[in-house]
């Protein structure tokens, strides 16, 4: 059990999508919109364009990572998109695109809301005195614009986009720049996300302690196999409710 200890941790740093956020809906309306005007019906090729655009959005990302050239999210995906079409044999009409990328940015801000237990948590930490913290491999901007969309702003000293330093996670830049805003110890700080490579390697590159939602119920054995023993997590949950529910 996890149990809060305010000598063992002055701040908390969560991830924003996934993490605090139930943000599942938004990539399918976005996509979905896309398919529907370029003429897509069939399951199966959806099927496909959703893999493909999950696995050219993360490739981007770790390319980044891994050294690349900066690209901004908005580029990142789309690309994405378009490539994920043309990967199921169709035309991609660039203003539609265009026009798709720019719906996924918004519905990204109307269609996300906090999991049960959320508020209350930060609620609660915020009145023990435990500075906060969100770091965001998102939109530019769209995490600050979220937290003040759903009243969470005045519960973080800290909000950091790879906008904010040209960084995605899992990279150490974007992770230092949080540490550095909430003018706290590495040692005392306690990261809590649920992508494994982006939070949990990121995370333990600066030393922190950490939590891993795996909400998605993956292998921690093949995630520690994969990415080093070094990134194993602190303490595993399966959500963010169950988390809250062990301070």
């Amino acid at each position: 059990m996890i149990m809060f200890d305010d000598e063992q941790f002055e701040a908390f740093v969560f991830d924003l999508d996934s993490t605090l956020l139930d943000t599942h809906r938004y990539p399918l309306v976005a996509s979905d919109w896309l398919l529907r005007k370029s003429n897509i019906v069939s399951d199966e090729r959806k099927t496909a364009f959703l893999k493909n655009l999950v696995m050219r959005y993360f490739k981007a990302i770790q390319d980044v990572a891994d050294g690349g050239p900066f690209r901004t999210p908005f580029d990142i995906v789309k690309s994405a998109m378009g490539d994920s079409l043309r990967d199921i044999d169709s035309n991609a009409d660039l203003s539609l695109v265009e026009e798709a990328t720019q719906r996924f940015k918004a519905l990204h801000i109307e269609l996300s809301e906090p999991y049960p237990g959320v508020v209350e948590m930060l609620s609660d930490l915020h009145s023990r005195g435990v500075k906060m913290g969100v770091l965001s491999n998102s939109f530019e901007g769209n995490a600050t614009r979220l937290l003040e969309k759903l009243n969470l702003q005045q519960y973080f000293k800290a909000v950091v986009d790879c906008g904010t330093v040209k960084a995605y996670k899992p990279m150490s830049l974007i992770f230092e720049r949080v540490i550095e805003d909430l003018g706290v110890s590495p040692s005392k700080i306690l990261y809590i996300g649920d992508e494994y490579y982006a939070d949990m390697v990121g995370a333990k590159r600066v030393h922190l302690k950490t939590v891993w939602i795996n909400s998605r119920n993956q292998s921690i054995q093949d995630m520690i196999a994969k990415y080093g023993p070094d990134t194993a997590p602190d303490y595993v949950t399966r959500s963010i409710t169950e988390f809250a529910n062990l301070l």
